[in-house]
């Protein structure tokens, strides 16, 4: 049996010009609670945090007041209320998902890396990209070191040490985040300096662990 409006709301209601006005400007209302919360998860630096899908879901879910106030008065008001619950819980999930690490959480963390004997840091870059679709945000530390092959490993050694999970792609995560290496300079690096005679360049990105 097919559902219509007048199942869902009384006979004076489903056509009045004014519960349409409400019910538009309910959605109007999830769209705007929608971008505000992307926009605090972004703008605030926290994206990308596990707890992020907790809090975007208790924030959504909260838009459940208004809506009852909207259909309160409908003949299947829990149906709705149901329906309006599932719609926002796949709202908060997707905006838990949205974005990663910020550009100062992943500063931070390149700080507190293992950095193998004898390299010197020749210079540091970073690339922002907030939205973190086809290429997340990531920091670069450039060294120069005297073979890149030993270096790499022994930062690995060093990373696992401090609770770094290693991954297929030889890269390592933890907390959300990722790091690699490059041989030479990574292309977030412009005009990159002239390694010392003796020396080889080696890059390692810190930037989301989902783009390593």
């Amino acid at each position: 049996m097919t559902t219509t409006s007048a199942d869902l709301f009384p006979p004076d209601q489903h056509s009045n010009p004014r519960w349409v006005a409400r019910c538009i400007g309910l959605l109007v209302l999830w769209a705007v609670w929608t971008f505000a919360i992307a926009a605090v998860l972004l703008l605030t630096g926290t994206a990308g945090k596990p707890s992020d899908w907790v809090v975007a879901v208790v924030a959504m879910l909260s838009a459940l007041a208004p809506t009852w106030l909207v259909v309160r008065a409908a003949r299947r008001r829990w149906t709705l209320m149901a329906g309006s619950a599932v719609v926002l819980l796949a709202l908060g999930l997707a905006l838990g998902t949205l974005g990663g690490p910020s550009l100062a959480r992943m500063t931070s963390v390149g700080a507190s890396l293992p950095v193998a004997t004898g390299a010197q840091l020749m210079t540091t870059s970073s690339v922002e990209n907030a939205l973190c679709m086809q290429e997340c945000s990531r920091v670069v530390h450039l060294y120069a070191v005297p073979d890149p092959g030993a270096a790499q490993a022994e930062v690995g050694v060093g990373l696992v040490a401090d609770g770094w999970r290693a991954e297929n792609a030889g890269g390592f995560c933890r907390d959300g985040f990722g790091v690699a290496f490059v041989d030479g300079a990574d292309s977030a690096v412009v005009d990159p300096p002239a390694a010392p005679t003796g020396l080889e360049l080696l890059s390692i990105v810190i930037t989301d662990c989902g783009h390593i």
